[in-house]
């Protein structure tokens, strides 16, 4: 029988416990500070002058010299001079091979890359092969962003000699197979199927190419394999299969080749740095170092597509939100260490004539501060034809709820871009003008990174997280190889709005998580951010011009710009970091090393148990 003195024991604890629970609940509302933005505590980073377009800035002297022959029209063009903008290289162009020759020749071979289209090579094939021949053998570095035409190389022994190779197999060949080697982008050894067990939905990129096979002065990144059957059948081997992406070394200098079109959009970038890498002992230059995750149209305050909604989600869409959407994106953050930016939607699409329910902004925010994740703003709707008026009405909406949060961060859709520079005055956004950085849509021609103005910047969405096709996991790979960087897009608008079962959450939430958490592993080493941390280090990379040296063992690297820290990469040829002087260091796979620079100037000691030195023969 229980006694009096244990009954009140028990009433005791459990009031205790009571209290207690309470208490913590009470003290986490009251130090909720969710009208602060916790990510934008840093000052705004000013454009540097030496980043704007001026009569000066084109005049000055450029450490690197890219120069281009070739049409606009590539498919890689547009990426090739985002690139030269981010390395702060100087990017010339030109139509005719011989003055391109003569200018490249002026700068001495010193950082200098001629970069070729395929097409210049169909007219006067040997004279032009020849000039590129003796300028290799001099030392010089070309690189083939794509091949002429197949026939135009079965004419030519010049050519054939210039690109490493030795014999022509057939003009098209459809493979079983490509293998990405490892050591050239970041990311491992990547094996492409096209056989019947792959999903169809992954399977984009391009399996159709010239079969060419080539010499043992050759070093091959990227091949394709035929059927197996097939390959015993002709008595081939490995070395025998159609190559993609390979260096043929001629004299003291080196011819990179593409053969297909996988050097477009923005994998051009990372090719770009590997094949630097592949043609110097070390690669050593800045990346931004983040990885964020957006939500766009999240949260979501207008009851939209209510009876669809219903249909499929048996609750209203503010439900949807709150008690499905916002707790699974949590877990898959969590899951991850990812740093969420929600940008959220008064209404997703101009057309709804509901009100939206802004007084549960509040408790949005609060969800966020508790997360560490960032509130974000859309700017304007779908079918919106006006995204100023728009923007207005949320403002004072917003302020009529008595929230002050400064909204650093912003997201545009494709459609509404062209609003945009209305929303300008003095540099910043005349609604919402704490807007610092935002965010867009994919755009195969436009930077992952611009100034949008001297006080704005623009991030790139760069990987829709709901799908993963192997052109995805190669552009992933690219990106992370030159930026150390990537911004995942997990978009609400799909999931209010599905057309299909595969739009539904239950189908795209799970995606989204097996995909952050399986493909992302390899760039662990790289920081979760949310947008406006992100931000801060975009102005950084954008601003920063890295040189370096090496004497012996030692690198010396130098930062004009340098602001607070910078992130490098290196990378080495089996050489690792022996110590580091003003910075540190993580690896991030074999021969591949983020640096963080805490000064403007830095050493780097390296060691080996081989040669020292990198040979390219």
């Amino acid at each position: 029988m229980l006694s009096k003195r244990n009954f009140g024991m028990m009433i005791t604890i459990i009031l205790v416990i009571l209290i207690l629970f309470l208490s913590s609940a009470v003290l986490r509302e009251y130090f909720n500070d969710y009208n602060e933005n916790h990510s934008a505590d840093s000052e705004w980073v000013k454009r540097s002058e030496e980043t704007k377009e001026t009569k000066d800035s084109k005049n000055s002297e450029k450490n690197w010299h890219i120069i281009y022959i070739g049409k606009q029209d590539t498919g890689y063009y547009e990426s090739i001079q985002e690139w030269c903008t981010y390395r702060k290289a100087e990017f010339e162009e030109y139509s005719e091979t011989k003055k391109a020759l003569k200018k490249a020749e002026a700068y001495e071979n010193k950082n200098t890359y001629l970069l070729i289209s395929g097409s210049v090579l169909e007219k006067d094939t040997e004279t032009v092969s020849d000039s590129l021949t003796s300028y290799v053998e001099a030392g010089g570095k070309i690189i083939f962003c794509s091949l002429p035409d197949y026939l135009v190389i079965a004419k030519s022994e010049t050519l054939k000699n210039l690109l490493g190779i030795q014999q022509l197999r057939a003009k098209t060949v459809t493979l079983q197979e490509i293998w990405l080697y490892g050591g050239f982008l970041l990311g491992g050894e990547t094996c492409y199927s096209f056989d019947e067990l792959q999903d169809p939905d992954r399977i984009d990129m391009e399996r159709e190419i010239p079969w060419y096979d080539i010499s043992s002065r050759t070093k091959t990144y990227m091949v394709g394999f035929i059927k197996a059957e097939e390959q015993t059948k002709q008595e081939l081997h490995n070395e025998d299969m159609p190559a993609i992406i390979w260096r043929c070394n001629t004299g003291e200098g080196s011819i990179f080749a593409v053969n297909g079109d996988y050097m477009e959009g923005k994998s051009t970038l990372g090719i770009l740095d590997a094949m630097v890498y592949e043609s110097q002992n070390y690669a050593l230059y800045n990346v931004v170092n983040a990885q964020n995750l957006s939500l766009t149209g999240f949260p979501d305050l207008t009851k939209e597509n209510e009876k669809k909604f219903t249909e499929v989600y048996g609750f209203d869409s503010k439900q949807f939100c709150q008690n499905i959407v916002w707790p699974d994106l949590v877990s898959v953050a969590q899951d991850g260490d990812w740093k969420i930016t929600a940008y959220l939607a008064k209404k997703q699409d101009n057309v709804s004539k509901e009100d939206a329910d802004v007084k549960s902004l509040v408790d949005y925010l609060k969800y966020f501060n508790e997360e560490s994740a960032e509130a974000g703003i859309s700017l304007g709707r779908m079918n919106d034809t006006d995204i100023q008026k728009s923007l207005e009405a949320d403002k004072q909406e917003i302020e009529k709820q008595d929230i002050t949060y400064p909204f650093s961060g912003a997201y545009i859709r494709s459609e509404n871009e062209e609003q945009l520079s209305k929303l300008v005055k003095d540099e910043k956004l005349k609604i919402f003008s704490d807007v610092r950085t935002i965010c867009k849509a994919y755009d195969e021609e436009q930077p992952v990174f611009s100034w949008m103005t001297d006080w704005i910047t623009t991030q790139a969405i760069t990987m829709n997280g709901y799908q993963y096709t192997y052109k995805d996991d190669f552009r992933l790979k690219s990106i992370q190889t030159a930026l150390g960087y990537s911004n995942v897009q997990a978009d609400i608008y799909r999931a209010i709005w599905p057309q299909k079962r595969k739009d539904e959450w239950e189908v795209i939430s799970e995606k989204l998580a097996s995909n952050i958490s399986t493909y992302w592993n390899p760039f662990s080493v790289f920081e979760k951010t949310t947008i406006t941390e992100s931000d801060t280090r975009v102005r950084r990379f954008l601003n920063e011009s890295v040189t370096s040296d090496r004497k012996a063992d030692q690198i010396s690297i130098k930062v004009e710009n340098f602001n607070e820290d910078a992130w490098m990469m290196l990378r080495t040829h089996g050489e690792k970091i022996e110590s580091m002087k003003n910075g540190s260091w993580e690896k991030i796979e074999d021969d591949a090393y983020l640096l963080h620079l805490t000064s403007s100037q830095a050493t780097v000691t390296l060691k080996s148990d081989t040669e020292l030195y990198y040979s390219k023969k």
